[in-house]
């Protein structure tokens, strides 16, 4: 019998079926539908735990050479299944809810009818942790529990102030977690699930505290030994506005090892240079070693929060907030050129299908990284975007990702898949783009492996104009500003 997770062979299925064209949704390709080609026969649903066992008896056939299921009768997250299969473990089916399945034989020349099956899981109460005490050692919390005497118990989540999607999930029957470089001087509630069968978490116990102040610091990674040795403008810009910040330090990569998270919670790494290669590796040397990421994935394990800005969002690879075959792909470092419009962000995912659409519609400018910004409409899109870099010499320096690459898998759209492949939240795209195919600021959450980071990789984000003054350095300055306090 197969046993194969259901969202997961969605997103297979729909990276393999899906092409591709620049600022484009995804659409699964098709096959036609021949009412003459045999059918399956026999389909059944039967309900195991939290699991639903299909299956089917095949047609007789040597011109068959698969299967295709539908969740709900959706093409889009359909399930393909080569050679003659004729079962299928359907896992994470929501609880309470009628789901159907349609089976449909796949041909060398088409696809047949499909026959359908309903199934549903009944909504059970899940036993939840008992005896969950929280201790405070300066900004680091720490959470004890016991387990339920239950089957099935395949991780934690913990849950801060109700903010599901940034919950830290723990695989395993563990019974504690260590959480660092937590927020200060306010309450903070934290909820632990018990996770059951990857897919069904328990309504919770939770806990209240509040961490003491400690001045936190900030740090500006340095590729050389002092500010007028950085071989880029952008770049000597950038660290010598960060130093007139308050608690802020220039930091060397030997020194990173050393650091005290509780002081230290947030650091920014910023690179932006002309012709510098596209990779991580191709990063100034003094942070692409093996010594000083290293030292990076530690910090961040250990609770540091990271800002990747400009071209050094690639380092999201080597540090594990993506997957290796999710680095950056929309990259630019040559000289550039003049321009006469304002170059934006736009924190509204979407806006075309914000009035209705089987995509979905993101409005990202209530985040803390927009507080106390003034959007407005420059260019006159239609709506409104936060300028960054006026008419002028501008640098064409993107670093970030083309969402479409991935496909939507069994998600609305390729933002959405984006976001639950990498547990993270895109929080804004390129000022003219309407649709999703462009993340350009990335709000990564922490996980048991390493801490929160936001990477920025817009080319609008550019720290000095070569044509002259920028009128939206402000802009540039107070995104920055609410960046490291919102890691801090």
């Amino acid at each position: 019998m197969k046993k194969i997770s259901f969202w997961s062979l969605c997103m297979l299925s729909a990276l393999v079926c899906c092409m591709f064209a620049a600022c484009s949704d995804f659409k699964p390709t098709e096959m036609p539908e021949a009412l003459s080609l045999p059918k399956v026969s026999n389909l059944k649903a039967e309900v195991s735990g939290f699991n639903v066992e299909l299956s089917w008896t095949l047609p007789n056939s040597t011109e068959l050479t698969g299967v295709r299921i539908l969740p709900n009768g959706k093409t889009v997250g359909a399930i393909d299944l080569q050679g003659p299969a004729t079962s299928f473990t359907v896992e994470g089916q929501p609880l309470g809810e009628e789901f159907f399945y349609t089976v449909k034989a796949v041909y060398n020349n088409g696809i047949s009818e499909g026959e359908s099956v309903a199934a549903i899981l009944q909504k059970v109460e899940l036993a939840n942790v008992s005896n969950l005490k929280s201790t405070v050692n300066g900004r680091t919390v720490t959470l004890t529990w016991n387990l339920p005497s239950a089957q099935d118990i395949t991780g934690i989540r913990v849950v801060r102030n109700g903010d599901e999607d940034a919950a830290t999930v723990i695989e395993g029957a563990v019974t504690s977690c260590v959480l660092k470089a937590q927020p200060m001087e306010q309450e903070l509630t934290y909820t632990v699930k018990v996770v059951y069968n990857k897919y069904y978490a328990a309504e919770g116990m939770s806990t209240s505290l509040t961490v003491p102040y400690i001045a936190p610091k900030m740090g500006f990674l340095m590729t050389a030994a002092s500010i007028a040795e950085l071989p880029d403008d952008d770049e000597r810009a950038a660290a010598t506005w960060f130093t007139a910040q308050e608690n802020a330090e220039l930091i060397q990569p030997s020194q990173i090892a050393d650091l005290d998270i509780d002081l230290y919670p947030v650091m920014w790494i910023m690179i932006d240079r002309v012709d510098l290669p596209l990779g991580w590796q191709n990063l100034p040397s003094e942070i692409s070693n093996e010594q000083t990421i290293a030292a990076l994935r530690n910090y961040s394990a250990n609770g540091g929060s990271l800002y990747l800005s400009n071209m050094a969002t690639q380092l999201a690879v080597p540090l594990g907030f993506v997957p290796d075959n999710m680095a950056p792909t929309v990259y630019g470092n040559g000289q550039g050129g003049s321009g006469d419009d304002v170059w934006v962000l736009n924190a509204y995912l979407g806006w075309d299908f914000r009035n209705g659409s089987d995509q979905g519609f993101y409005d990202r400018t209530a985040h803390a990284i927009y507080k106390g910004l003034t959007f407005e409409d420059p260019n006159n899109y239609g709506y409104n975007n936060l300028p960054l870099i006026g008419p002028g010499q501008r640098e064409d320096h993107n670093c970030l990702w083309d969402c479409n690459i991935y496909g939507r898998g069994s998600y609305p759209d390729v933002i959405k898949n984006f976001e639950v492949t990498t547990n993270s939240m895109v929080l804004a795209t390129w000022g003219h783009v309407r649709d999703h195919c462009v993340a350009a600021i990335v709000d990564f959450y922490a996980n048991p492996n390493h801490g929160r980071c936001v990477a920025n990789g817009l080319a609008a984000y550019e720290w000095n104009q070569n044509s002259g003054t920028n009128p939206y350095q402000h802009n540039i300055e107070q995104l920055t500003t609410n960046i490291l306090d919102y890691l801090k």
